[in-house]
Formats: C-alpha cells, structure tokens, sequence
C-alpha cells in the first residue's frame, strides 16, 4: 500500500511538473494577463556569434520565462501571500498603509515637504505666472488654478507610522496657496474642500484601494469646479444634475487602480461606493465657454465621463501640457505640434489643473513657454530655467530629492547644487554666451558676491532681483568695453 503511495505522490508531482509545459502549448485554461505587465520578450533568432558570447541563451531563456503556463496565477498568489501576511505592495510606488489602504508614495513625499522647492523658486514661477495671465486677460482669456485632492491629504490617518517619523516641513502646496493670494491668481484650493467634506459626505470621496478621487468624489468636484468656472467667465456654463445614485460593492472606474496594479487574486474588503448618474441643464452651445484643462490623471475621470463635451463649448485637455486629448485617441497629438499660442488665446478659460504629487511641477511648461512668447526680450535666468529641467527629469528629481536627504540639506539647497553645477558644465562646453545672464548666474553662485548686492538692493530701495539684473548688465557692458 506504501509503495502505491509513493506512486501516486511521483504521478501527481510529474503532472504538477507537466501542467505549466501544457499550458503554455495549449493555453487550456484561460488566465487574464497582469496588470501593468508589459509585452513578453520575443524569441530571439539564432546566430553564432549570440550563441557564442551567451546572449541567445540569456534572451530565450527570458522568453520561456515570460511564458511560462499559469505564470500570472503564480505571481498573483505569491503578491497575494506577501500583501494578506506582510503588507506588501509588490508594485513600483505602492505603500500599503494602516487597515489596509493604499497610496503612493509619491503623494507623501509631497505632503510631508520633501520636495519642497523654496519660496525662491515661487517667488519667481509666480511672478511668470501673474504676468502671463495679466497679458491673457487683456485679451479676453481667464486663467486659474485648480488645486485637487490628494488622498494622503484625505487620510494622513492611514500613513504607516514608519513614514511619519520625519518632521512634516513647509510645502509646494503651502507656498502655492501664499503665493495664489499675493499675486491674486483665481484658485479653487479642492484639496482642502475635499478634507472639509470628509466627515460630512454620505458616501467616500476617496476609495481605499485607489489613488484618484472616487467617482462620486469627482461629481462633487466637478459640480463646485463648475460653479467656480462660471464665476470667472462671462458665459454660461449648464448646471450639473445628479439624477440618481447607486450605492454598490462593484468597484468601478479607477477605484481600485492601485489594487489592480499589484495583481492580487481577489479585492481586499472595501466601503460600498457610490456611482452618480447626472445629467446638465441645456444651454446652448454658442453661450458656452471655451475651456482649456492643463492636467495629470485626475481629469481622465472628468474626460471619460463626457462632462467637458457638455459643460463645455469644446472639449480640450493637455495631459501633462504634452498630449492632448481626445485628438489622441485618433491619432497621436501632442503640444509640440501646434501654435501653443494661438490655441490658448482662442479659449475663454485655463484651467491650470494638478494634485498632491505634482503641486511641484505646476502648469509643467506651460507657463514658461508662454513667458518666453511674450517676454522674449526679458533676461534669461539660469538658475530658474536648471531648476525647471532638473523638475521636468523625473530621475534627476530623485537624484536630487535623495542628496538632499543623505546631506541632510533642503531639497532647494541640493536643487542650487545641481543647478551651479550644470551651468558650470555648460560654460566648460561652450554653451553659455557671455552676456548679463551669464554675469548674473556668476553672482548668484558667489554667496559673499550675492549677499552684497542684495545689501545695495535694500540701500537702493529696489527688489535684489531688479538689483541683480542692473549689477550683471554693468559688468556685459564692462565686458564689451
């Protein structure tokens, strides 16, 4: 009987063995693909020479790897196994925070300040930005800010206590509402809406295991978005109706995009959510404005729904003020093959649209390409413009963002760093015209050199900006002479 046994146990591992060889032959059983997964490796085609150094072997054995039968089913229970018994998130940025709610950790670097720029660096994307708008509004073009929500904002309760160890500091977020009111940009601050709202609201505004607002979170937000869109333009904008609400265990849209990537076998238990059906009340379509959304992901919610094709007199958003929707879904369009310019002054409305984890990207380019269209005469400032490539280069922005944190400095010193020490590679490369921006980097990398013309700046009366200007075109013209 023993012996028997042992039989069976050998047949059943055999089979066991056998199984992923006969499913990847045959695709037998139907298995759905991972999320985020990218496309299998192809088979590579012999050579000699691939064969000989290895790289045939190392790229067909990656191919079987891909390959394999039941590979997602595998790696959807061993993702299973780490989140339900160690609250791992084996997905890239990921954090899995206490009761089990998802976030990224993105959105507390932002909230804890980590990536806090300066008031430097605001001061002076600020000061574009009121001139830009001041230029759009003479001719007929309002421009705002829309601050979304974040969920770490939402529920900083949730953040596991090894992340809120370090000192919450000053925050883009902070700066950009300070700097908003000085300089009088329309905003609409939605984040600390959305926090106001949070004992009060009858169903989530945030789902648990996803990173955008909810679906019903976003009709919240679109219903005051619109409210206060209509306050700025002089026409009319319909009113948003909600006709019913269907309250459900069903998570749809993106309320479990994060749990989607992390490719579990089933949804960890969740809220009942509420997914509005709304309709607008009719205007016509020549009383409408037209509106342009510079945005991230949160208005893919807005997009998918219809709501800009009836709120609006058009339908336009630049995702990241690069690709812009929905011509893309057609055909590939991005902002580099337009007239910018021409397409802002034909809208009524910008609207300037970002959350938590990109408060420090604001407007991305937007706003320095139209400065450049219509101050072309104004002094090029290095140290803004390294600032604004180092915070376009995602991983040059870790880079920066992590020296900061191993020399224990702030993230703007560590920025000025990286800045002075680009320009200096670019003056070694022949890069630099010798002009009174060169003169006026030269000063501002010379701390005992700036502090004294910020000295003259206060005897003078005048912005140490304005004084740093006058001091790098004497020397241009010193240099000329």
């Amino acid at each position: 009987m023993k012996k028997h046994g042992k039989h069976i146990i050998f047949l059943v591992l055999l089979v066991l063995l056998f199984l992923p060889f006969l499913q990847f032959k045959t695709k037998l059983v139907p298995i759905s693909k991972l999320r985020g997964s990218v496309s299998a490796p192809v088979f590579p085609a012999w050579n000699l020479n691939a064969w000989i150094n290895g790289e045939f072997q190392q790229q067909y054995e990656s191919a079987i790897e891909e390959r394999i039968g039941f590979r997602p089913w595998i790696i959807r229970l061993k993702n299973q196994a780490e989140f339900s018994l160690f609250h791992k998130a084996n997905a890239s940025g990921v954090v899995v925070g206490k009761k089990g709610y998802l976030y990224e950790s993105d959105y507390i670097r932002s909230y804890q300040g980590q990536d806090f720029l300066g008031e430097w660096f605001w001061n002076e994307k600020f000061a574009r930005l009121a001139l830009v708008r001041d230029t759009l509004t003479k001719l007929g073009v309002e421009m705002a800010l829309v601050l979304e929500p974040g969920k770490v904002s939402f529920y900083p309760e949730y953040i596991p206590d090894h992340y809120m160890r370090d000192t919450i500091r000053p925050s883009n977020y902070d700066l950009i509402k300070t700097e908003a009111r000085k300089k009088a940009i329309p905003t609409i601050d939605l984040n600390a809406w959305f926090v106001s709202q949070k004992s009060l609201s009858e169903y989530p505004l945030f789902p648990k295991g996803g990173i955008h607002w909810s679906n019903y979170g976003m009709i919240r937000a679109v219903d005051t978005l619109l409210r206060f869109a209509d306050e700025l333009t002089y026409k009319q904008i319909p009113h948003l109706i909600i006709d019913s609400i269907e309250v459900t265990n069903e998570l749809r849209d993106t309320d479990s995009d994060l749990e989607d990537i992390m490719n579990l076998l089933w949804n960890s238990p969740h809220p009942r959510m509420a997914y509005p059906e709304f309709s607008f009340s009719i205007v016509s379509d020549s009383l409408k404005p037209r509106v342009l959304s510079i945005s991230d992901s949160f208005f893919f919610n807005i997009l998918n729904a219809g709501i800009p094709g009836k709120a609006f007199a058009n339908e336009a958003f630049w995702y990241y003020s690069n690709t812009i929707y929905p011509d893309t879904w057609t055909a590939r369009k991005d902002t580099s093959m337009i007239n910018i310019r021409e397409e802002v002054e034909q809208m009524d409305l910008i609207l300037l649209m970002l959350t938590e984890r990109f408060y420090y990207k604001m407007s991305w380019n937007f706003i320095d390409h139209l400065y450049k269209q219509y101050y072309p005469d104004e002094m090029v400032n290095y140290l803004y413009d390294y600032f604004a490539a180092i915070i376009r280069n995602f991983e040059w922005f870790d880079l920066v963002q992590r020296e900061a944190g191993r020399k224990s400095i702030s993230m703007e010193a560590s920025m000025r760093e990286h800045a002075f020490y680009q320009f200096w590679r670019d003056d070694q490369d022949g890069k630099i015209v010798k002009d009174a921006a060169f003169y006026a980097m030269k000063i501002r990398k010379d701390t005992t050199w700036y502090n004294k013309v910020a000295a003259k700046a206060v005897k003078n009366g005048i912005d140490v900006e304005k004084q740093l200007a006058l001091d790098a075109l004497w020397l241009e013209n010193q240099e000329d002479n």
